[in-house]
Formats: C-alpha cells, sequence, structure tokens
C-alpha cells in the first residue's frame, strides 16, 4: 500500500518496488509521485489510483499477459485522470500548453519504447488513455474504446450484486435465477458487451426457451452444462418452457438492460421488449386444481412410506398452510390463546401471511406430540436454498411419490391442497374476508382500514372446523419411535 507523507504543503505517495522488478528501474526500490493536493483523502485516492496502474503494469512485466477487462479500464481511467490533472505537465515554451505538452512526450515515449512492435494489452491501454486525455483538453469528441466495455457477465453481475442491497428483501431463489438467466443469455452472444447486443440476439434466446425442454433444470448436472450443450440436450423440442417461465427469463434482462442505459452502458430501444406474452387462465396458464375424492384416497391408501410426509400432506388437508411453511414448521409456533389451539405463521411472503391458524381436530396428535421448542416439527426434510427452506426437498419427495401413484398431471401437486380447502371455504359460504386472515391472503382496503385487528382467534376456529373430507378414508398414523 502507497504510503503518504506530506511534503511542502503537498502530499507525496511512495510506493515499495516488487524485489523480481528491481533491476528494471536501475536499481532502486521505491517509486515515489508528488501529488497535486494538499486534502489528506484526496491524496488517499490519488495515490491508490497510482499504485492501482502500477501494480497491472507490473504484472504485465512479470510476464501475466492476460488482464482482465476491469484491470484494464481501471487503468485506463486512472492514467486518463492523471493525465487530466496535470501529472505529466513539461515546462517549455511560454506559448505552449504544458499539461497538454506532457501528455504529448508520454505518447511519444511509449512509441518509441514499442519501437514498430505491436503493443502489448497494457500499453495498447496505455496509449488509450493518454490520447483521450489529449482530446480531452483540447475540447476534442473522445471516441467510445470497444475494447474497454465492460463484458455482458461483468454487467450482470455488478446489477445482480446492485439489486441485493434494497432493503426489505427476502431471502429466495430469485437472484439464483436472474444469475442463471444471464449466464445462459451471456453464452449465448459470447459474452459481448451489452451495448452490442441486438434485436436478433435477444430474439433467437426467447425463441430457443421457447423450444427448451421445460424439466432441463431438474437435473443438477445439466445446471452445469453451456448454452450450446444445453440446446444440444434439452432444445428443439416440440412444446417447450411455460410463458410464464419464458417471461420472467424476459422480464431479468429488459430489467438489466433499462438499468444499464441510465448509467450509459447502452442506448437505443431495449432489445428484450415485446418478447412477454399474456398470460390467460386456461389458455397458457393452467392453475392448481384441488384433489378429488377419489384421487385423495388413492393418494393414501396406502400412505407414503416415509411417516413425515404422510404427517405433511394431512397438515396441509386440514389448514391449507403452504408447503414451505409447514416443512419449516417449529414446535415453538404450535401454541394455545384463548383455550385455542393454532399455528403461528411466522416470516411470510407478505406481511398478510403472517397468521394464525388454529389447529384443526383431525390434527390434535400434533399438539400432542410437542418436542423442544427450537426444533423443527419434520427435521428430516433437508433445508435448501439462500433461505435454507426445507420446501423443496419436501416438495420433491412428494413429486416422486404422486408420481409413482399415477398422478402425472403437473396441476396437482401439494399446493393443490390449499385449493381443496378454499373449495370447502367457498362452498360453506364463508366470507372472503374472513377466510383471507385465515388463509394469509390480502383482505379488502375497507376491512383493512376500519378493522384492523381482524376477526377473533375462536372465529378463525370455527373456521378451519369445516374442513372435512367425506368419503375420504385415512391412514392411521405410526406412533413416532419412544426417545
Amino acid at each position: 500500500m502507497a504510503s503518504l507523507r506530506q511534503h511542502r504543503l503537498r502530499w507525496r505517495a511512495t510506493v515499495r518496488i516488487p524485489t523480481h522488478l528491481v533491476d528494471h528501474y536501475g536499481g532502486k526500490r521505491f517509486l515515489s509521485r508528488h501529488l497535486a493536493t494538499s486534502d489528506r483523502r484526496e491524496a488517499g485516492l490519488l495515490a491508490d489510483a497510482w499504485e492501482t496502474g502500477l501494480r497491472i503494469e507490473w504484472a504485465q512485466m512479470s510476464g501475466k499477459t492476460e488482464m482482465s477487462r476491469a484491470a484494464l479500464r481501471e487503468l485506463y481511467a486512472s492514467l486518463r485522470g492523471e493525465a487530466e490533472r496535470g501529472e505529466f505537465q513539461l515546462i517549455g515554451r511560454p506559448e505552449d500548453d504544458p499539461v497538454l505538452e506532457g501528455v504529448d512526450r508520454e505518447i511519444e515515449k511509449l512509441a518509441d519504447a514499442a519501437e514498430g512492435r505491436e503493443l502489448a494489452p497494457v500499453e495498447a491501454v496505455r496509449l488509450a488513455a493518454l490520447q483521450d486525455a489529449s482530446a480531452t483538453l483540447q475540447n476534442r469528441k473522445v471516441p467510445r474504446r470497444r475494447e474497454l466495455e465492460p463484458s455482458f457477465s461483468e454487467l450482470a453481475s455488478e446489477y445482480v450484486a446492485l439489486w441485493a442491497t434494497q432493503s426489505g428483501l427476502k431471502e429466495s431463489n430469485t437472484r439464483q435465477q436472474k444469475e442463471a438467466t444471464f449466464r445462459l443469455f451471456g453464452e449465448s452472444i459470447q459474452d459481448r458487451p451489452l451495448r452490442e447486443v441486438t434485436q436478433a440476439d435477444a430474439a433467437a434466446f426467447i425463441d430457443a426457451l421457447r423450444q427448451m425442454d421445460p424439466l432441463w433444470a431438474r437435473s443438477p448436472k445439466a445446471r452445469e452444462l453451456s448454452w450450446k450443450a444445453l440446446q444440444a440436450q434439452y432444445g428443439g423440442r416440440a412444446r417447450g418452457m411455460s410463458d410464464a417461465t419464458v417471461n420472467r427469463h424476459a422480464q431479468a434482462l429488459k430489467a438489466l438492460w433499462k438499468w444499464a442505459s441510465t448509467r450509459g452502458y447502452c442506448e437505443g430501444h431495449n432489445p428484450f421488449d415485446g418478447h412477454r406474452r399474456r398470460l390467460r387462465v386456461g389458455v397458457n396458464v393452467h392453475g392448481y386444481l384441488p384433489w378429488e375424492t377419489a384421487e385423495l384416497n388413492a393418494l393414501l391408501n396406502p400412505p407414503p412410506r416415509r411417516a413425515d410426509l404422510t404427517e405433511l400432506i394431512l397438515a396441509g388437508m386440514f389448514t391449507g398452510m403452504r408447503l414451505n411453511e409447514l416443512a419449516a414448521l417449529r414446535w415453538e409456533q404450535v401454541r394455545e390463546s384463548e383455550g385455542v389451539r393454532f399455528i403461528q405463521v411466522e416470516d411470510a411472503k407478505t406481511p398478510a401471511g403472517n397468521r394464525q391458524v388454529p389447529l384443526h381436530s383431525a390434527l390434535g396428535w400434533l399438539w400432542d406430540r410437542r418436542g423442544e421448542p427450537q426444533d423443527r416439527v419434520w427435521p428430516a426434510f433437508n433445508p435448501e436454498g439462500p433461505g435454507k427452506k426445507p420446501g423443496a426437498d419436501a416438495g420433491r419427495d412428494f413429486s416422486r411419490f404422486k408420481t409413482a401413484k399415477g398422478f402425472a398431471d403437473r396441476r396437482k401437486v401439494f399446493h393443490s391442497f390449499r385449493k381443496n380447502v378454499t373449495q370447502i371455504m367457498e362452498r360453506a359460504g364463508v366470507s372472503e374476508n374472513d377466510w383471507a386472515q385465515v388463509f394469509g391472503h390480502e383482505r379488502g382496503f375497507t376491512y383493512r382500514r376500519y378493522s384492523p385487528d381482524g376477526i377473533t382467534l375462536k372465529r378463525k376456529a370455527e373456521i378451519i372446523g369445516l374442513i372435512s373430507y367425506p368419503g375420504v378414508t385415512f391412514p392411521p398414523l405410526k406412533q413416532p419411535a419412544a426417545g
């Protein structure tokens, strides 16, 4: 790190030369530079920029010829800033501009050192920085340096990092989804700068997604494949990804372009605009369906071999709770108040999702089995992802189970139990406002404004008590092993 020392009201920076490069500097062990400032903080910034440029040059001199675009851009910005601030000024004829003369002299020195050979990457960047500084000092237009443009992957990484800083962002797989989209698109365009992306590039990518096997990502090995390999193995299908999934990819890319355009990395029409398809229920969106009585009997008789999966199914049928809400349930969330036993749902996706769900009489065993407060009720389902949620593991296990039973319809899933409970409430005439407070949906504006406390816990218990499944035979639960 550069050391700073004040000299005649100005700061001076000193850097140690790497031992193996001392001979290159005629035996000198240190390099020093006067900084044109008396401000300590500004001096630190100038010294850091100078040292960064030196270390990049030293890496080049040490045989490390492959420099990242980011490192080259940093060197360019540092050197151009130094040149424009007058770090290379010469004292010549009175009519000459000493700053401009100094920059031109540095360009000449660089040309002499190259002696007609092709410039190395660091030398080319130095020349570009000096030439652009010269143009700026003469009020001439500075050309765009394509070779210094950030690659698509660099820009996407910066965008995701900034996106992740927003306040109130819950742990989810959204970041991983964005990164996957950007990785695939970046590979499809060979990681060219975003500025060079055309409408044809965007259209080709979206068209390929629409013909790509929708289940490709279920294979961990497939997630490591390149875009070209994925297309060879999973592309060209008659029916590909759903419109909702393709819309998600297109929206992520569209948002990246919009963000980048405000920062000068691209301009003009957004090439990812116009690829979103309108989602219409029954046409290209097929919502989940409730299980029929015969299907429930087939699912439960015989029940899953895993007792915890059987219990999870029953809990879903008699609460309407989401899969991860149940799979992540801890014993401390099973409580009692006002004579009513209930589950306190916490850390939901929305404020309305944090709620009290009374225990149905069919789930009395859940109360009787209570364990240590901090323990999970069903600990065998493995937490996964950035939020360490066990719902994905439980979902895969249920999916394998129901598929083995012959249920291949993607509209019949664990979430369908939530549809069953909603159907029961609708047929029982429960008001949408009352049911929303148990179900975890947002209430209407009027109810929120004039009845902020909502319905009583006793009323919630009455609502849950309406859940029944006439004609369904439930399996006996296996008793847990004695501790």
